[in-house]
């Protein structure tokens, strides 16, 4: 290929590349608000010049419709104090384009026709996710406490407790592609993968080569790929090309025009999930996506740290299962889960309970599980999290439990992937390092990982973050284990991580630039917009 015709590929990638970056800047809740905000402006000073005397009953109705949807809101008891404050403000600042905004971008419907599918869905694939009832005696007998949170998460997410699992934890993503490209090889009918972000790099086209071989030799090969989360990272007709080498490939939730609001809320429900699933017996999970920082062989902010874990036996079942929930949103397919039942069980020293978490139903899963292990604490709480952007209630109990004795130690990156979230994050140390939390920001770079582990009995690996987005917004996926040596991998793991972080002093809180303090604050207040 000559020089020139070379340029102009280069050329012609780079158009495209910009073209995806400002289409996902686009379809965003903060580019809405900032073009409904410079809208508010020209309509503020357009009305009286456009309809002279009649401006000011608009300017009544107006105020009149956003003082109604405010009264709404308030009544709405499933959505977080936090959320609706910030909500209120807009609309009421904002009349009327504020209760466009709202209604497109923030009304919290469960009862909209995505929702009745989602629940649907979940409804009929739980129940054939029936639980052992000996397995939660046995958990019973050994921490009452763990069993209340087992139960809670058996009731109100479907998803089930098992003690013939066998787990392994990887500290690193160099631990894990290895093992997760061994294990996929093996696979002899099936694989299910379902990501947020896949990015052409060594990692993903590894895993990649696996996929088209295992797909031209006959398995049922199927990956499911956040459409808004790979817009910068893969061609729009990437699923088409997929298809085209025999997988089975689906986008979730694609931006597309429509007449039903529904579908515009729904896009702001994105799939965060991270699951794999061979043959049924083995399963990944954990914080990883697939490009090459997760695995250190790209440098992004400084060394990446993030963890995942590898399942075999019987708790797959809970990842295939919340796998075929997602497919089968995406694809109104009604898939049989018993055809992919696990087939093999395995001797465990521990508990394992895989679990999902939904927008679409009025259960804040993944929060409640934390809080679950906050409250019953006695000993200490380390947790890690790339963004600390948490409402009222986890601030209170945070602070709670360290001013009860509890050793609370909560890790966050030392660099950043997105300043304005750091920001937010570094604004709430004061008023948890007051009541006895410790702060520690990973020295050598952006921690990913999203872990708990209490009190040497329990801990939580998976894809939920500890910001609104995670906790209300997206599909998520996690596992909480009970005893076990998986327990200690993890402690071990975050002991690791605060030898090599620096621990926020009291100095570098106060030495903050009232300037920038006063930004965070502002930033705080839209944070559910973040």
């Amino acid at each position: 290929m000559s020089n020139t015709a070379q340029q102009m590929k280069n050329a012609r990638q780079k158009v495209k590349k910009a073209k995806r970056r400002l289409g996902k800047g686009l379809y965003t809740r903060t580019f809405f608000f900032v073009v409904l905000l410079l809208l508010q402006i020209v309509l503020t000073f357009s009305v009286p010049v456009v309809l002279g005397r009649f401006s000011a009953p608009f300017y009544i109705g107006a105020v009149v419709l956003s003082v109604l949807v405010v009264i709404a809101l308030l009544e709405h008891d499933g959505i977080n104090p936090a959320y609706k404050i910030m909500w209120i403000l807009i609309i009421l600042l904002m009349p009327p384009l504020g209760v466009v905004f709202y209604l497109f971008w923030g009304h919290h419907n469960t009862t909209n026709r995505h929702a009745r599918r989602m629940n649907s869905i979940c409804a009929r694939l739980s129940r054939t996710l029936p639980q052992d009832p000996s397995v939660l005696h046995r958990l019973e007998v050994q921490d009452a406490g763990l069993a209340r949170s087992a139960r809670y998460l058996i009731r109100n997410a479907g998803a089930p407790l098992y003690a013939d699992t066998r787990s392994e934890y990887y500290a690193w993503g160099e631990e894990f592609f290895p093992r997760f490209l061994e294990e996929l090889k093996k696979a002899e009918h099936f694989i299910f993968m379902e990501y947020f972000i896949l990015k052409p790099g060594y990692m993903w086209d590894t895993t990649l080569e696996v996929l088209k071989e295992k797909a031209a030799a006959g398995l049922d090969v199927r990956l499911l790929y956040d459409s808004l989360g790979c817009m910068l990272t893969l061609p729009e007709d990437y699923d088409e090309q997929l298809r085209e080498w025999g997988i089975q490939c689906e986008r979730f939730s694609p931006f597309r025009l429509s007449a039903h609001i529904s579908d515009y809320t729904m896009f702001n429900h994105r799939d965060h999930r991270k699951i794999t699933v061979i043959d049924g017996n083995v399963g990944f999970v954990g914080g990883l996506n697939f490009a090459d920082e997760y695995i250190n062989r790209k440098k992004r902010f400084g060394v990446w740290k993030d963890t995942g874990l590898m399942l075999r036996g019987s708790g797959v079942y809970n990842l295939t299962a919340l796998f075929l929930e997602s497919w089968d949103f995406t694809t109104s397919d009604s898939s049989c889960l018993e055809k992919f039942a696990p087939t093999l069980r395995y001797s465990a020293d521990g508990m394992v309970q895989p679990y999902g978490d939904s927008p679409l139903d009025e259960e804040a899963v993944a929060e409640n599980v934390y809080f679950n292990i906050l409250q019953q604490a006695t000993d200490y709480v380390y947790i890690a999290t790339p963004y600390l952007v948490v409402d009222n209630e986890m601030i209170t109990t945070l602070s709670l439990i360290a001013k009860s004795g509890v050793d609370v130690r909560i890790i966050t990156p030392g660099i950043p992937d997105k300043k304005y979230v750091y920001w937010v994050t570094q604004s709430y140390y004061s008023v948890l390092m007051k009541a006895g939390v410790r702060i520690f920001e990973y020295s050598p770079g952006f921690i990913h990982a999203k872990m708990y582990v209490s009190d040497d009995k329990t801990a939580v690996v998976g894809s939920a973050n500890m910001d609104y987005r995670s906790l209300y917004l997206h599909f998520e996926n996690c596992c909480v284990f009970y005893g076990g040596r998986m327990v200690q991998d993890v402690y071990t793991d975050l002991t690791r991580c605060m030898q090599v972080s620096h621990e926020v002093t009291w100095e570098d809180v106060k030495n903050v630039p009232l300037p920038k303090r006063a930004f965070r604050i502002l930033l705080r207040l839209f944070a559910p917009l973040l």
